[in-house]
């Protein structure tokens, strides 16, 4: 706790961005060439498979977001919140937003509700839990299609992220300790309550998505305009932190710290030095950015079996450096801690490699996936961007997504007639 608390300090964090900012400096001005290229690698990456994925999806999101659709989708998982995670309702939609949009939306919204003081300081951290997750178009199109070349591993690498950010979710509730709220944050939530007169679970969704689009105000064109301007800023800084992480990496590669890891490694035992080092090359990436993380995994040919989709899942869980830096950004002026950040990103991490290494192979039976692209002789042959025609591979996916999202939709109609029952058995 204490080694957490020391990482996690103002004086260490400044430090830690001043070495890498200097290191990188250095690596431009003693290698431009070498810079050159894997900024260029970045940027490829980004261009011809993060840009067209995930441009039409978050102009799509922030459409619905303004509409309200988000808020009463968040509102319609109130009582599986309150059920499972004992968290307030109010949280629903910062988890439907994180759900969809991905990172870093996830903490925008919590941190918003930080400040605006309708959650704890324990609530927003449970909170920042479940929505800093990757949206499931990036698993799914990216990482999946663009990546392995396989929307069905993707769908399962989506399956596999959410469920064992569910289990963080439980895992907290059940080890976390209640604190009495403050008066004003009671007060704030009970006037939400009292704003809202509709006891039926689709009447209080209907109520949240006219008072979200109230609020919002916007016209449809001009809501449409600042949707596309806001989408493409996004993937603008999302590609600006591949191309610097990108050119960050190369420059960790090149310096003789790996060099030295990999002969410590190799004399523990743990294989050749050669053998150490393609493994630490190719998860070095995924530890500063989860999309060029999950691009070095995937063109990986080191690890057997499904053992390399299960440190691609415990790397997008981790979400990398990149997104953790993000999250700092968007909270500034709460009280959410970085080190019950990086618990519940750390446990995540091992959550989602446990699950995959043990229900890969079942998961992709039942869903009816090909065979693995890492397996000798089994990988595809890229497709050109010619080539590209995503929806008969994605349609099988989006179904199943689908129908899960059916599925917790009744298991919240379920908690919500479960709840109603319990306060009307104690009120008898």
């Amino acid at each position: 706790m204490a080694g957490l608390k020391m990482l996690s300090s103002q004086r260490m964090t400044t430090l830690t961005l001043g070495c890498l900012a200097l290191l990188l400096v250095v690596c431009i001005i003693l290698f431009p060439d070498r810079a050159f290229q894997s900024s260029l690698q970045g940027l490829t990456i980004w261009w011809k498979l993060v840009f067209p994925a995930l441009l039409p999806f978050f102009i799509v999101t922030e459409i619905v977001r303004g509409m309200g659709i988000l808020h009463a989708l968040g509102a319609l998982f109130d009582p599986l919140l309150r059920l499972l995670f004992r968290l307030p309702g109010i949280g629903g939609w910062a988890i439907a937003v994180g759900c969809t949009s991905g990172t870093p939306s996830g903490a925008v919204a919590v941190g918003t509700l930080r400040r605006d003081r309708l959650v704890s300081r324990d609530e927003a951290e449970r909170l920042l839990a479940l929505s800093h997750v990757m949206s499931p178009v990036f698993l799914i199109t990216v990482v999946g299609v663009g990546f392995l070349h396989n929307a069905q591993s993707g769908l399962a690498l989506a399956l596999l992220h959410y469920g064992s950010a569910l289990l963080v979710g439980v895992w907290q509730r059940i080890s976390h300790s209640r604190h009495p709220l403050a008066a004003d944050i009671a007060e704030k939530r009970a006037e939400l309550q009292r704003a809202s007169t509709a006891t039926n679970l689709f009447s209080r969704s209907a109520y949240a998505f006219h008072v979200a689009k109230a609020k919002d105000g916007r016209t449809f064109g001009k809501l449409l305009g600042d949707s596309v301007t806001h989408s493409v800023q996004q993937l603008m800084a999302v590609g600006g932190l591949m191309m610097m992480f990108s050119v960050l990496v190369h420059a960790l590669s090149m310096s003789e710290v790996l060099s030295f890891i990999g002969l410590a490694f190799s004399a523990a035992g743990f294989g050749t030095p050669q053998e150490v080092n393609s493994v630490i090359a190719a998860l070095l990436p995924g530890l500063f950015e989860p999309h060029l993380g999950a691009y070095a995994v995937g063109q990986a040919e080191v690890f057997p079996g499904s053992w390399p989709y299960a440190l691609l899942s415990a790397l997008l869980a981790w979400g990398g450096l990149s997104t953790h830096a993000q999250m700092k950004s968007f909270t500034l002026g709460t009280d959410i801690r970085y080190t019950a950040f990086l618990k519940s990103r750390l446990l995540h991490a091992a959550f989602s490699f446990i699950a995959t290494a043990a229900f890969w192979r079942p998961l992709n039976g039942l869903l009816s996936s090909g065979i693995p692209v890492w397996l000798p002789g089994s990988a595809p042959a890229p497709l050109s961007v010619q080539e590209w025609n995503l929806w008969p591979l994605l349609t099988p996916a989006f179904f199943w997504f689908s129908g899960i999202l059916l599925l917790m939709l009744l298991l919240s109609v379920f908690a919500a007639f479960a709840l109603r029952h319990n306060r009307r058995g104690s009120s008898l």
